[in-house]
Parts: C-alpha cells; sequence; structure tokens
C-alpha cells in the first residue's frame, strides 16, 4: 500500500523539492545566482501562504469534528442552533482556505477531492441539524402528551376512591358484626334474624361491587405504569410490543365496567379510556413519540460519525 499524505504535507514536500532543485543549481553552477533568488522567491511568496491555508485547513476540520458531537449533546433548541451557527462560520472558513491554495493551481485533483469531502460534510451537519431540531420537536410533543396522560391517569384512580372508600367501609363493619358472635356467642340467640341477614346480605352486596372496581384499578395502574415507563424506554423492541400488551389491558377494563350497576360511572371510564387508548396506541402516540426519539439519536450520532470521516478525508 502506498503512502498516503494530507494537502499540508503534499505542499510541503513540493516545497522541499523546489528549493533543493535551487541550492542543487547554484552549487553546480547549473543558474546564476539571480535566478536562486528567483527560485525562492517563488518558495516564499508562491508556496508558503497555501501551506498556512493547509494549516488552517487541518486545524479547521479538525476543529469541526471536536464541535458536531455538542450538536446531540445540546438540551434545548436555543443551544442547538448556536452551536449550528458556530459550524456554519468555520465550514465558511474551510471555503475561504480550499480557494486560496486552489488559486495556487496546486493539484487540481487533490482540491477538487477536499471540495467534495467539504460538501459531503457541510451537507451531513446540515442533515444533522435537520434530525436534531426534528428530536426536540418530538420531545416536546412527547412532553406534553405525557402530561396529558397523566392527568387522565390520575382521575381514572380518583373517581373510583369514593366506591372503594364506601365498600371498604361495608365490608369492615361486616367483618366486625361478625367477630362480635366469636366474642360473645349469646349474640346469636338475642340478635334478630333480620338484622344478621340485613348485615351480611350489605356485606356481600360490598363484596360484590369492590371486585371488578379493584380489578378496574388494578387494570388503569398497569396500563399508566406501562405507557408512562415507555416514554424512557432505551429498547425499541419493546416499545413495538407495547401497543400490543396496552390494548389487552384497556379491553380487560372495558369488560370489566360492563359488571357495574352505576351508568354514570361505566359511561365516565370508557370515554377516559377512549382518551388514554389514543395516547398509548398507534401514530404519535406515547410509544411511538419515543420510538422516533430515538430512532433521531440514532441517526444524530450516525451523523456525527460521518461527519467525522468526511472531515478527514479532507486532511488525507
Amino acid at each position: 500500500m502506498g503512502t498516503k499524505f494530507g494537502v499540508q504535507s503534499k505542499l510541503l514536500i513540493s516545497f522541499a523539492v523546489v528549493g533543493l532543485m535551487a541550492v542543487v543549481s547554484a552549487v553546480v553552477g547549473g543558474v546564476s545566482f539571480t535566478k536562486f533568488g528567483d527560485a525562492l522567491t517563488t518558495i516564499t511568496e508562491e508556496k508558503l501562504p497555501p501551506i498556512a491555508a493547509a494549516q488552517r485547513l487541518a486545524t479547521g476540520s479538525a476543529e469541526i469534528v471536536a464541535i458536531a458531537p455538542r450538536i446531540v449533546a445540546a438540551a434545548n433548541t436555543e443551544e442547538e442552533i448556536a452551536i449550528n451557527d458556530e459550524l456554519a462560520v468555520r465550514l465558511s472558513a474551510l471555503v475561504t482556505d480550499i480557494n486560496e491554495i486552489e488559486a495556487t493551481g496546486f493539484m487540481p485533483e487533490v482540491i477538487a477531492s477536499i471540495n467534495d469531502s467539504r460538501n459531503l460534510l457541510q451537507g451531513t451537519l446540515e442533515q444533522l441539524h435537520t434530525v436534531t431540531q426534528e428530536r426536540f420537536s418530538v420531545s416536546n410533543e412527547k412532553t406534553e402528551k405525557l402530561t396529558e396522560f397523566q392527568n387522565l391517569a390520575k382521575r381514572y384512580a380518583d373517581t373510583l376512591k369514593p366506591v372503594l372508600s364506601y365498600t371498604q367501609n361495608d365490608i369492615s363493619q361486616g367483618g366486625q358484626y361478625a367477630a362480635s358472635f366469636a366474642e360473645d356467642s349469646s349474640r346469636q340467640y338475642s340478635e334478630s334474624k333480620e338484622q344478621i341477614l340485613e348485615t351480611f346480605l350489605k356485606l356481600a352486596s360490598a363484596i360484590d361491587t369492590r371486585t371488578p372496581i379493584l380489578e378496574i384499578e388494578r387494570l388503569g395502574s398497569a396500563a399508566s405504569n406501562m405507557i408512562i415507563a415507555s416514554t424512557t424506554e432505551t429498547q425499541a423492541v419493546r416499545l413495538s410490543i407495547i401497543p400490543v400488551r396496552i390494548r389487552g389491558v384497556y379491553t380487560d377494563a372495558l369488560d370489566k365496567l360492563e359488571a357495574l350497576d352505576n351508568d354514570r360511572l361505566k359511561t365516565f371510564y370508557v370515554d377516559l379510556i377512549d382518551k388514554m387508548q389514543a395516547l398509548s396506541i398507534g401514530d404519535d402516540s406515547l410509544p411511538d413519540l419515543r420510538k422516533r426519539e430515538l430512532a433521531a439519536t440514532e441517526s444524530s450520532q450516525a451523523l456525527v460519525v460521518q461527519s467525522a470521516e468526511y472531515a478527514t478525508a479532507m486532511r488525507n
């Protein structure tokens, strides 16, 4: 394999060759001292400026490589835009340096290759900016919808609390009433059958009412935990499974609602679950937004790596 030289190295080699030829020619008397001076003037006036430009080109491309990851790490849109503006200034400086070298007529094929790499670098950084702004947009939408979902989940849980509270009281009272017979066996003779029957019917009713409510509460809690956790999930595969699982949870909750005698409560929860499902399943749902957020992050990281490769190609 041949050795690869960057544009700066090639300019330095050119500088050395011209200088060596001038010295050798002067020593052997092939040229006059006047021509020797002209050769040195050519070196200092024509070669040194492009060498300096090549040095700036190498430094500038390296700085761009160092700055690009800050785009991915930016905390908000404003910070990202500021970093992108800084990159734009440095890209413009690269164009100036390349044009300065090109004006000398130095190795047109090398300059063409450098320009190609610069164009690819600029295009990649523009893509990085676009993808990052899209990620911020998705993240903002996710935050808004997460707040909306959490409010719905809170209403879901809070509305059940009064029903659970009064049924728990009825169950506790029934339990205490039953325990009183164990403490005082004579009560089985003194207590009226009507009172005993009424108390135990009330207990049975409370248990029957409470059982589906507890299951509805459990299913709502499971749905809430699953969707809220999806907003920080790091595995795209798991996010793909969530819609299937959550659909089953909501279906079970709707089935349990059919066991309720309270039509008003039933209507309330059917509407609430419908709103929660819209944020849990399908396009622009919370799992879908998180999946898009992860994809944008992955694309950003790949673009940073790609930009580094193009910047390196400019120096090689």
